[in-house]
């Protein structure tokens, strides 16, 4: 049956092969033989080495009657196009009847500015090229009839004579990889236009029917179609005539599969930013590949540093984007250099390793302005490999910049951060205030996405301090220093938000040497965050309430506490007070403390009844509010939010606002523990959660969901 299609004719690699090789940059192999060739009075001819098999005209001045000659003999060409931007057009070339003269033809309507840029595709033999593309040539291409034949001269090789229609020609081949590939064939024929022609391979047919190029000695290129190589094994490609109209069926030059991409085309969401999938791109490679299964969703493969991505895609807004790529390395393959061309920049990064080929992490490299007008095409390669592999891609975001420059300073610092790590307590790991602070984002910047992982810890102290008999004498409270190094090393935060102090004081009366080892371990903190260029902002300790622990606590002047200081509140005040008063140091601090108490005993003068935690520490829905709020404020969210003493106005001032939050609330919850489990801790009774590339996947599947309802930012 045929196969419909939608063809793609000339990639936008063409125009990266002659911007390379216009300048002198392309990188021969070793091994490879550069093929002489006298240089024309029209310009000049950049010759190919026999690993690439293109070959490019400077063309300096037109011909006056449109035909462009090269020297003879010449490489045997299976396609041309003149570079016309990002674009190709396909050209016709005429040899005399031996061989001994070949021309070029140039539409007479073609205006351009010169010099001109002509790409000719050559292959002698049956070739896998470097960036992709298979060309089955004739030159070894197996006969099967009685009429058809190799004919061949130098530089013009074609199965002709094919007068019967039963005759067929067939290639056998091993591919080095599976993929999407466009299809395409080079021929001559005078008249018999309406023959048909069938393709064959790897089991799809496809039907072509072909026009008269008007003469047995001029060539063109047509279309076949697109189609799906599923798996990376031997194939045949069989060529035969379904429908023969006049003498003869064709003079068959050669068949070629090019790279094509296996998703749709890239289409702007409404706030202007481009999310360049996997799926979407276009992969000039012999090994490199978009790899579909659902815990992959990637490009991978990538083995052959010579291999590259492209996506081709417009913009609707233009203007400044920044540039994000989500990578992944395994374990031991990071360090590999790797470069992102588009609007005509290189960003170049280094690969990071994060522990897994299918960690993500995003990697913002920088900005670019992109015009609106026209096509774009952005390419990712490796400029040198480090190990086995080079690295998998998920992703590439192309975000407007004036999103973050029209935020808040500090809003700004959260938006251009890849990811977002939140430590503390099990007031932090309960979650709420830090999924409030994300939907708020979520919802005003839609475009900028950072990533948010809890990592707060139930117990943890900053300060490594434990009081006798914690937990009933289950374990000591862990301590954030003892997996500081791998939150930093696996989480790469760009950065941290830290809320600590609650435990810290052990809810002891105050301590001098308790207070400095709280001190310490808030520096050490910051020393080791700066040291893996991580950012922290960090957030006093919320309010103690003695009130709902009447009965269990204990006064001042003890020698021991097995319960808590009735006065610990005021321990936390001397903590808070400290890290406020770092701010004229440069510290970011947000102050939640004093805005908690003073909340809570302004409640309790009508209701005195009133509670911001039932047992006194773990704020509730209302606590957590109260925590959101500070940080809200921290980040010129709007008055009528941070003024509101519940999350309603933030979640009405968006038609979908609480389905968001849901929806965010759904992914951290999945996430956290799956995190704390990959990072490790040494606190028992903890949830492992899913296995991580599992949580991660079922995440990604509520990311989808997010980005369709937080789509145009609220107001």
């Amino acid at each position: 049956m045929p196969i419909s299609f939608t063809f793609r004719s000339v990639p936008l690699a063409l125009a990266y092969c002659a911007t390379t090789l216009l300048s002198g940059n392309a990188a021969a192999p070793a091994d490879s033989v550069t093929v002489p060739l006298p240089q024309p009075t029209w310009g000049r001819i950049i010759p190919a080495t026999n690993s690439s098999g293109i070959i490019l005209l400077e063309v300096r001045s037109w011909p006056a009657d449109g035909k462009l000659p090269l020297p003879t003999p010449f490489p045997n060409i299976s396609a041309a196009h003149r570079l016309n931007g990002l674009k190709g057009e396909p050209l016709s070339w005429e040899f005399n009847n031996d061989a001994t003269h070949l021309h070029l033809e140039v539409p007479a309507q073609v205006q351009v500015t010169l010099p001109a840029t002509l790409v000719l595709e050559t292959a002698e033999k049956t070739t896998l090229f470097p960036d992709g593309r298979i060309v089955f040539s004739a030159l070894d291409a197996k006969v099967q009839g009685n009429k058809a034949k190799l004919e061949s001269h130098p530089g013009n090789h074609r199965i002709g004579f094919w007068t019967d229609s039963t005759d067929s020609v067939s290639w056998d081949f091993k591919p080095t990889r599976w993929g999407m590939y466009d299809l395409e064939f080079a021929y001559s024929a005078d008249g018999g236009a309406g023959t048909e022609l069938q393709f064959d391979i790897a089991g799809q047919t496809f039907r072509v029917t072909r026009p008269s190029t008007g003469s047995w000695y001029r060539y063109e290129t047509l279309p076949i179609g697109r189609f799906y190589l599923a798996r990376a094994e031997p194939f045949t490609l069989r060529a035969s005539c379904k429908a023969l109209k006049g003498s003869a069926v064709i003079n068959l030059k050669a068949v070629t599969l090019r790279p094509a991409p296996e998703g749709n085309p890239i289409t702007p969401e409404p706030s202007g930013a481009l999310t360049l999938l996997a799926r979407d791109a276009t992969t000039h490679s012999v090994m490199l590949r978009y790899e579909p299964a659902t815990n992959k969703n990637c490009l991978g493969y990538w083995v052959n540093p010579s291999d590259w991505a492209e996506w081709e895609f417009s913009v609707t807004q233009p203007g400044v984007f920044e540039i994000e790529v989500w990578q992944g390395c395994g374990k031991g393959q990071g360090g590999s250099d790797a470069e992102v061309e588009v609007g005509g920049r290189k960003f170049n990064f280094v690969v990071e390793e994060t522990g897994h080929f299918q960690n993500f992490v995003s990697r913002r490299l920088g900005q670019v302005n992109l015009p609106g007008s026209g096509m774009h095409s952005l390419a990712i390669r490796a400029t040198r490999k480090q190990a086995g592999a080079v690295m998998d891609v998920q992703k590439v975001r192309l975000i407007p910049a004036v999103a973050t420059q029209n935020a808040p300073a500090k809003a700004a610092r959260f938006l251009q951060a890849r990811r977002i790590v939140f430590l503390g307590d099990s007031i932090t790991y309960s979650g709420e205030y830090v999924e409030t602070i994300e939907m708020f984002l979520r919802t005003r910047f839609p475009e900028s996405r950072p990533q948010f992982i809890n990592l707060g810890l139930p117990s943890e102290t900053v300060s490594g301090l434990s009081e006798p008999g914690h937990a009933g004498g289950a374990f000591p409270r862990p301590d954030l220093h003892e997996r500081l190094e791998r939150v930093l090393d696996k989480a790469k935060p760009d950065l941290i938000v830290a809320c600590y102090g609650m435990n810290d004081g052990i809810y002891h009366p105050f301590s001098q040497e308790r207070f400095q080892k709280f001190q310490e371990g808030i520096r050490r903190l910051r020393e080791r965050a700066a040291a893996a260029g991580s950012k922290v902002v960090h957030v006093t300790p919320p309010t103690f309430d003695p009130i709902p622990l009447q009965g269990r606590t204990l006064p001042a002047g003890l020698p021991e506490y097995r319960s808590p200081f009735e006065g610990y509140n005021e321990v936390l005040d001397r903590y808070s007070e400290w890290l406020i008063n770092q701010r004229g140091q440069g510290w970011e601090v947000v102050d939640a403390h004093g805005p908690m108490t003073r909340f809570l005993a302004e409640r309790r003068r009508g209701d005195p009844n009133f509670l911001l935690a039932r047992d006194g520490v773990h704020a509730n829905a209302q606590g957590h509010w109260l925590i959101a709020r500070e940080i809200l404020r921290y980040l010129g969210a709007p008055d009528e939010i941070i003024s509101s003493d519940s999350p309603d106005a933030l979640l009405n001032a968006c038609p979908r606002g609480a389905e968001v939050l849901q929806l965010v609330q759904q992914r951290q919850r999945l996430l956290k523990d799956a995190w704390l489990t990959h990072v490790g801790h040494v606190r028992p009774g903890m949830n492992k959660g899913k296995p991580f590339l599992e949580a991660e996947h079922d995440a990604e599947e509520l990311e989808t969901k997010i980005r369709a309802l937080t789509d145009v930012p609220c107001p």
